[in-house]
């Protein structure tokens, strides 16, 4: 699998470069990833998370839509031409999302705690000109979206100019909470306190 990575993305509107997102496309990849945690299959469950206007639950391939290949074979999320799907993610550190047939005039707009937002196109997640191909490994696979440091993704648009913009299988990993960061602090400083003992022990002993 050939993995293409943009990092520091120029972002729109009113943020700045200390408010931005990287990204990781692996072509050919499907599913949710170790650590991460699903909030949509858009099989029927969660159908209310996703607001907007002009997209629909798909199965199969159509005009309106193509079947995120080879994806899970199940329903997905397809935005029409002219339309765009909100999705509320709370305080997520990044975000996994199945993507298929890839198309220029795809855009993910990823949203921040503080207001600023960030555009992704088709051709950015492509690396070039994502051409829609309904069976191609390169316009088809898996992004992971990672906010940088001190920054809080709380949701995503998804919109698409033409038809369509097909996604699947979207899944978070939150922000820790601040119980959890001090577990881990405590933990790092356990760690650094044992390794200067030990390097205090083989002093001692080389003297």
């Amino acid at each position: 699998m050939f993995k293409k990575l943009a990092l520091a993305l120029a972002l729109s509107g009113a943020a700045t470069s200390a408010q931005a997102a990287t990204f990781i496309f692996t072509d050919g990849q499907y599913g949710v990833q170790s650590g991460q945690t699903l909030v949509a299959d858009f099989n029927g469950a969660d159908d209310a998370l996703v607001s907007g206007n002009n997209f629909k639950f798909l199965t199969g391939s159509s005009g309106e839509g193509a079947q995120p290949d080879p994806g899970d074979a199940t329903r997905y999320l397809s935005i029409l031409g002219g339309g765009h799907a909100d999705i509320s993610l709370g305080q997520a550190a990044s975000f996994g999302l199945d993507v298929g047939s890839l198309d220029s005039y795809n855009t993910l707009t990823l949203l921040f705690a503080d207001g600023t937002s960030q555009d992704i196109s088709g051709d950015d997640i492509f690396g070039g000109d994502a051409n829609g191909d309904q069976h191609s490994p390169n316009s088809n696979g898996r992004i992971l979206v990672t906010a940088d440091a001190g920054q809080t993704i709380v949701g995503l648009r998804l919109s698409s100019s033409s038809n369509s913009f097909e996604v699947d299988n979207l899944a978070v990993t939150p922000v820790p909470e601040p119980a959890t960061w001090a577990m881990m602090l405590a933990g790092f400083g356990l760690v650094g306190a044992g390794l200067r003992s030990r390097r205090r022990e083989a002093t001692a002993q080389i003297a």
